[in-house]
């Protein structure tokens, strides 16, 4: 009789899955300049997280080399989650300009960078192991012998164009949209000439309509026109415009008014009217209305001559100036005119107004010549309607120098107008190529343009690039979202007007 020894081998089994619900991973996106950091954070895990890359804990630290995807799992006891949400962390490379033939020759180190050619690049340096590197050449990439990726570094090398922008119509259907701005709560707050102010989701398009003011009188160029929001808005739920009306109903009796509302949460609505300030002759055209609040909680508004030539150089006159008063519409005690909103003069129709690195800068449409960007300062004069552009005919010359006329830091020259309208700065690693330039919109041109700014912020460096030419007719406003996103407005007409939002390709 044999004896059948049975062998028991305890079996241990993890359970996935069961009973456990992945962890929430915040950011859900992020985007870092090549070399920074960004921090992971799981929650609703009892036990350990576990990270796609071998780390583990509640929050980490990742600083990749290239763009990457992470996801988290959560262990507790003996059950394994599923993966959580994935989240794309990109790393902007800084771009070289798209010049024709490159050529790589030094050994590369502590980089993150992307050459770019429209014909080919050549390579001959070693990439080191601390460097991120990538080659993209329309032509060919060639690499010469004495070229190395060493181990440790990122190299790619591919043909294709150089770098482009992947536009998205978020809207469409609109008729003039003027303003457009980021919220607070990650809506594209837009005004339309005719009066309404709307709320638009960027993801979905829905629309919400706030308000459609009364009294705006749209004729021409005028209507509802610039809006800002109040910066802690959150605890001042204040939006401020700035729009025509007629004291008759008719063009003559055009004036533009700044005006606070209230925003209503509960109701989504907009409210309580406050008069800032009213009165200021208005017209088809040449109405300024452009509103910015800066940090010390000062309210900038641009107002145009109006069509009457007299107004930009007379101080006691309110068009062709930048005003600023307080967020009630008083006059800040340091302003250069004791009761008087005038902080600068000399402005013809000033379409754009962005406050960036401490400094606040106006884009200007010209008569027939010398589109303008200024840098504003107080009690600063910029000529209209005795100088266009820079002070560079006898004339101007001799005006200039008897009102000590501050000249525009980039003009669109002599041989025409731009139409140069809506302006921002754009500080943001997504689209290194952008970072610290000014992003500038016209109407009659049909372009977006980058213009790089100093690094004291005083003048313009190089250039203009043109983006996006005669793709969407004419562009009037331009709005930037902390996520790097671009999104403008058109202004053609005809109910067929549209945000666009721009997203630089990612290869």
């Amino acid at each position: 009789m044999k004896t059948i020894y049975i062998f028991l081998i305890p079996v241990f089994f993890v359970f996935y899955g069961f009973g456990q619900t992945p962890p929430s991973v915040t950011p859900t996106s992020a985007f870092i300049s090549y070399g920074s950091t960004v921090t992971l954070t799981a929650s609703g895990c009892a036990g350990t997280v576990n990270w796609s890359n071998g780390q583990t804990g509640a929050s980490i630290s990742v600083s990749p080399k290239q763009s990457a995807r992470f996801t988290a799992t959560c262990t507790s006891g003996m059950q394994l989650s599923g993966a959580s949400n994935s989240v794309l962390v990109q790393v902007g490379l800084t771009t070289s300009p798209c010049n024709s033939n490159v050529s790589v020759a030094s050994n590369l180190s502590n980089i993150g960078y992307r050459y770019e050619s429209s014909n080919y690049i050549i390579g001959t340096g070693d990439i080191e192991a601390n460097a991120s590197v990538q080659f993209k050449a329309q032509n060919y990439v060639q690499l010469n012998p004495g070229f190395e990726a060493k181990s440790g570094s990122v190299f790619k090398a591919f043909t294709g164009k150089c770098t482009e922008l992947q536009t998205r119509e978020v809207l469409t259907g609109r008729q003039l949209p003027w303003e457009i701005l980021w919220g607070p709560d990650d809506f594209i707050w837009m005004t339309e000439k005719g009066g309404k102010i709307s709320r638009v989701n960027p993801q979905t398009s829905a629309v919400q309509t706030l308000i459609t003011i009364s009294d705006v009188f749209s004729n021409g160029e005028g209507g509802l026109l610039g809006m800002v929001l109040h910066p802690d808005f959150t605890n001042n739920p204040y939006v401020y415009v700035s729009y025509n009306y007629s004291i008759d109903n008719t063009v003559s009796g055009m004036r533009v008014k700044v005006v606070r509302f209230t925003y209503n949460n509960g109701t989504a609505t907009l409210g309580s009217p406050l008069i800032l300030v009213q009165n200021i002759l208005g017209n088809s055209t040449h109405d300024g209305s452009r509103l910015v609040i800066t940090p010390e909680l000062k309210l900038f508004v641009t107002t145009g001559d109006a069509q009457d030539l007299n107004a930009p150089q007379n101080d006691t006159n309110l068009n062709g100036k930048i005003l600023r008063m307080n967020l009630d519409g008083s006059v800040p005690v340091d302003n250069p005119i004791a009761g008087s909103l005038v902080w600068s003069k000399g402005h013809r129709n000033p379409q754009g107004l962005v406050y960036a690195n401490g400094k606040l800068y106006c884009s200007s449409h010209g008569a027939g010549i010398e589109d303008e960007i200024n840098l504003i300062q107080q009690s600063g004069n910029y000529g209209w309607p005795n100088v266009e552009g820079f002070c560079d005919t006898p004339s101007e010359i001799t005006f200039c120098s008897a009102n000590s006329v501050i000249e525009p830091i980039f003009s669109s020259g002599t041989g025409g107008t731009w139409a140069f309208c809506g302006l921002d700065y754009y500080n943001n690693d997504a689209y290194p190529r952008w970072k610290g330039h000014l992003l500038l919109v016209s109407l009659k041109n049909q372009t977006l343009y980058s213009l790089k700014v100093s690094a004291n912020g005083n003048t313009i460096e190089g250039p203009a690039n043109l983006y996006l030419v005669n793709q969407f007719g004419r562009l009037r406003d331009i709005a930037i979202a902390p996520n790097g996103k671009v999104y403008l407005c058109t202004s053609n007409g005809g109910n067929a007007d549209k945000i666009i939002e721009i997203t630089p390709i990612v290869d």
